[in-house]
């Protein structure tokens, strides 16, 4: 296994140090650092950007042929971390402590070492990993914000006013789709300039919100829990596809949940985060646009079309059809089921 020393502070020197310990150029481009992975030891880069607020991010994005160990171990407070797992899986842990903490995809942790102590990740050979690290300088930090670190969780107040790394900190968790979204826009950008450079700081402001907001939402039951994860995408996805594929046995969001295994409020945000509408105005988009079809291309009765969208009152279907085209079912079938045929037969 291949192992470094890191042994400065904060990120632009962390980056310079990774590549005298690897015997590589590091470059610079509007105060964001760089170095790419020498063919000896694989393939990627890391890129590492400071603020003048105590802030930083560094990014991992690599992969080694070999385990490989980066052990940051300068004699000074190190800086709180929220590390994020985007792809792959990386081990963490104090570098006065044995017990490690696995990090996988989609999954994160808050760390903050105790005292002088520092942090190891080792990152597994063969793997493809895509880390993010957003870090605290706190004493810093505290000194340019103007507003009392208050109302928030009692651990979360103390963590960041522990300026002098008093106590040891570890929380694991599942990052929230809305930070997700985030690395993705600044993995996107294509620039490197003075607005970059906002633009990420901004968005590392927004991760340190976000991230305090799911930690208070971790604390809930996990049937009380409204904020999406990454990993649960997926279930909501799901569920809009039983629900496109089977729309006739719709009954409720209580059912549906149980049946991708989410609660409701969660089910409910993945919706109004995913297709920008809850899940009872997706069934109704679902409905009307099945019934918009049979009008096109059935002979089918009305009766028989509110049947097959899972509805049993003519009346309402109707009225709920017209809101939304502003014309009644029948009007619309003879309006534009003969231009209809004559698209298709042309």
């Amino acid at each position: 296994m291949n192992s470094i020393k890191i042994n400065s502070l904060p990120l632009d020197e962390v980056i310079k140090d990774i590549a005298g310990e690897l015997h590589i150029p590091y470059e610079q481009n509007c105060e964001l650092y760089y170095i790419n992975i020498p063919e000896s030891l694989g393939e990627g880069r890391i890129t590492g950007i400071n603020f003048e607020n105590g802030l930083g991010i560094i990014s991992y994005d690599c992969t080694f042929k070999e385990d490989f160990e980066i052990r940051f171990v300068k004699s000074d407070v190190h800086p709180v971390k929220f590390i994020y797992s985007l792809e792959g899986s990386v081990d963490h842990f104090f570098s006065n402590e044995i017990s490690v903490h696995e990090i996988n995809k989609f999954e994160n942790v808050i760390v903050a070492s105790e005292r002088q102590n520092g942090h190891i990740l080792k990152f597994k050979g063969g793997i493809k990993n895509h880390l993010k690290s957003v870090e605290i300088q706190r004493e810093q930090f505290l000194s340019r914000t103007r507003c009392e670190i208050k109302n928030m969780e009692q651990e979360i107040q103390e963590l960041f006013t522990d300026v002098r790394a008093e106590n040891v900190f570890y929380y694991e968790g599942r990052y929230s789709l809305k930070i997700y979204d985030i690395f993705k826009e600044i993995d996107n950008l294509r620039s490197e300039d003075f607005l970059t450079k906002m633009f990420i700081e901004g968005k590392v402001y927004e991760i340190i919100f976000l991230q305090i907001m799911q930690y208070q939402d971790d604390l809930k039951d996990e049937g009380s829990r409204s904020l999406l994860r990454q990993y649960e995408v997926a279930q909501v996805e799901k569920a809009a596809e039983i629900i496109q594929l089977d729309i006739t046995n719709f009954h409720n969001v209580d059912e549906i949940s149980k049946e991708v295994g989410l609660n409701a409020n969660k089910l409910q945000q993945g919706f109004r985060e995913l297709y920008a509408q809850t899940v009872n105005g997706f069934v109704k988009k679902t409905r009307l646009d099945m019934a918009q079809g049979l009008l096109l291309n059935t002979d089918y009765s009305l009766a028989e079309i509110v049947d097959r969208i899972g509805l049993i009152n003519k009346s309402y279907f109707s009225k709920i059809f017209k809101e939304k085209y502003s014309i009644s079912p029948s009007k619309f079938r003879q309006e534009n089921r003969g231009n209809y045929r004559d698209k298709v037969n042309s």
